[in-house]
């Protein structure tokens, strides 16, 4: 230490902020008045260079580029220490020039199953050299290895989430042993389990250990009511996406994904009771609803609300889970908005595409959104329709990539399927040259080709062959009338059709073998499961015919609505019942306001 002319005493060195800007230091003591001016915290004069906090992602140094081929990274899969859970600051691994090796914690398929959906040999792609990349990996991880129902009521079983943090800031080899049973490397398992919940901040759920609670109650609903009958469905087309919830993945979801469980069950209870229920159980159970329904929304917003947890993959989840819990209760829903905010968080996450490469594991999740949005656009006014953020045309190709996740939820053939998506975005254009006092001629030649293209189907080359080939058949041959039907009013609502002879005949034939096929189809176990929106077009198609086929119709949307176990039907049914009164057949005369019917 130095004094100056003044007496004031001078550090002898330089301080490291303003050594590692290069800048000459003016040697203040206690603080550099430089660092001052420059809005830093001067980090002082000590001989060793103090520890900085480094802001999540923030790239601190590079390595200098060379003029040779680009070099493919990845990030290893070294699990933190217990020391670094409980810290703030982060570490990002050191990048290796191929897959990396087996990690003990992994069996070899793990191990690629982990790294391959993210590897890619495109310069633009390198991005997960970043924390949010190694969060990405940590996460995926932790929810493999949450999949398990026993390991995961065993954990929980025996202690919650203060055990584990316990076990795991403690480095308790045994009693994680003891926890996990036979599984190899349990105390790597259960860090991982913990990182996931600090990552989204999952909080504590002591209340879960008591089996009289409602989310508790409600899990084990789904799983003796709700998963037997959606498996009974899934004969013809196994979806790998149903299963058993299992009761411990409880403490590693978020609040908003527990009162949406207790909805979801609480309406399935309610609608699938028979007619004449005692009207007090019906009142109780709905006041439920209302009051977990506010609790979801007060979580999801409080996880919109935060940078964190804004576009997480488990708040994109959360809200779709919620969304797909209003549609079977359209009286209080507002699905809408909670698919516009969507749209907005996967527009901030890159879009559909870049989404789904970035977190495959969200591909069966966004399926699910991007049906929900077809249907609904087929069900909305010409004019407010619904787009996926990005290209049109390209989503239909990413989409078509992975319509096999879709198509479980369905059964819609591909091109079919698509051919829907094609009517709406036509709908979307020709309204708006409509409403513009214009025509264009290539709208009218597409809608046409777009009609050719749905009459050329053949339901018998499509079938899948074996034992339930006359379901595949009924199901296509349903479809393909159920489509056809959509096309033509859809198109003579905008003008591009004409309402000739032969227009309305094939509307007729369309109808009459789509109300044949729904005969059948209601009578189906494996199909009936399906037959909402179908039924949905019969009704449209039913403003041209007799109050039998209306009373018809309006019956099976009831009796639907007790074996699904939701109001959807019943909201199909009221507003059916409402065009027919008008006496106005036609497409948008029925949706005249936005709706969707699908579960």
């Amino acid at each position: 230490m130095k004094k100056t002319e003044s007496g004031e005493n001078k550090a002898t060195r330089q301080c490291w902020e303003c050594l590692k800007r290069r800048l000459v230091c003016d040697h203040t003591l206690p603080g550099c008045k430089k660092c001052q001016r420059a809005g830093k915290e001067c980090p002082g004069y000590d001989e060793q260079k103090p520890l900085q906090w480094v802001q999540p992602g923030k790239v601190t140094s590079r390595r200098g580029k060379k003029n040779s081929p680009p070099k493919i990274y990845a990030i290893t899969v070294e699990p933190p220490k217990c020391t670094e859970l409980e810290s703030e600051s982060t570490q990002i691994s050191k990048p290796t020039q191929s897959i990396p090796p087996i990690d003990p914690f992994f069996d070899k398929i793990q191990s690629q199953s982990i790294f391959n959906p993210f590897q890619s040999p495109k310069e633009e792609e390198w991005g997960y050299l970043s924390e949010d990349y190694y969060e990405k990996v940590e996460r995926e991880a932790a929810y493999r290895d949450a999949s398990e129902q026993a390991i995961l009521d065993e954990i929980f079983g025996l202690g919650g989430r203060d055990k584990v943090q316990y076990i795991v800031r403690n480095g308790l080899e045994d009693e994680a042993k003891a926890m996990l049973k036979s599984e190899p490397y349990p105390l790597k398992r259960l860090q991982r389990l913990l990182h996931v919940m600090r990552s989204q901040d999952v909080p504590n759920y002591s209340y879960l250990s008591d089996e009289t609670n409602d989310i508790v109650q409600a899990v084990n609903y789904y799983n003796v009511r709700i998963h037997p009958l959606m498996r009974r469905s899934s004969t013809l087309a196994p979806n790998p996406a149903l299963m058993k919830f299992p009761l411990g993945a409880l403490y590693i979801l978020p609040p908003a994904v527990h009162h949406t469980l207790v909805c979801l069950s609480v309406n399935h209870y309610i609608h699938s009771l028979p007619s004449g229920a005692d009207k007090s159980v019906v009142s109780a159970n709905r006041s439920k609803i209302i009051q977990h329904r506010g609790n979801a929304i007060s979580a999801l917003s409080k996880y919109v609300s935060k940078d964190k947890t804004r576009s997480s993959d488990l708040s994109i989840s959360s809200i779709l889970v919620f969304m797909s819990m209003e549609l079977q209760n359209p009286p209080m829903a507002d699905w809408r908005s909670h698919a516009g905010g969507l749209n907005r968080l996967i527009g901030m996450r890159g879009g559909l595409r870049k989404l789904m490469k970035d977190s495959p594991y969200l591909t069966p999740t966004l399926a699910v959104f991007v049906l929900i949005l077809t249907i609904a656009n087929t069900c909305s006014p010409s004019w407010d329709q619904l787009d996926l953020c990005g290209n049109p045309d390209q989503n239909i190709k990413d989409i078509e990539s992975v319509y096999n996740l879709l198509f479980p939820y369905m059964l819609c053939p591909p091109a079919l399927f698509f051919d829907i998506m094609r009517i709406s975005q036509l709908r979307q254009k020709a309204s708006e040259v409509l409403f513009s006092g214009e025509m264009d001629t290539t709208h009218t030649l597409e809608a046409h080709d777009l009609l050719t293209r749905i009459e050329a189907f053949s339901p018998e080359d499509w079938a899948q062959p074996g034992e339930h080939y006359d379901e595949w058949l009924l199901i296509g041959t349903i479809y393909q009338s159920a489509i056809s039907i959509y096309c033509t009013m859809a198109f003579q609502s905008l003008t591009l059709f004409p309402s000739t002879i032969e227009m309305i005949s094939m509307r007729k034939v369309h109808g009459d073998l789509l109300l044949e096929g729904l005969r059948a189809g209601m009578k189906s176990p494996r199909l009936i499961n399906f037959m909402m929106w179908p039924l949905t077009v019969a009704g449209v198609e039913a403003g041209f015919r007799d109050q039998a086929t209306r009373y018809w119709i309006a019956a099976q949307l009831g009796d639907l609505s007790r074996h699904l176990g939701t109001s959807g039907p019943l909201k199909s049914q009221a507003v059916l019942q409402r065009y027919w009164k008008k006496e106005e057949p036609g497409w948008d005369e029925c949706f005249d306001r936005p709706y969707v019917f699908i579960m």
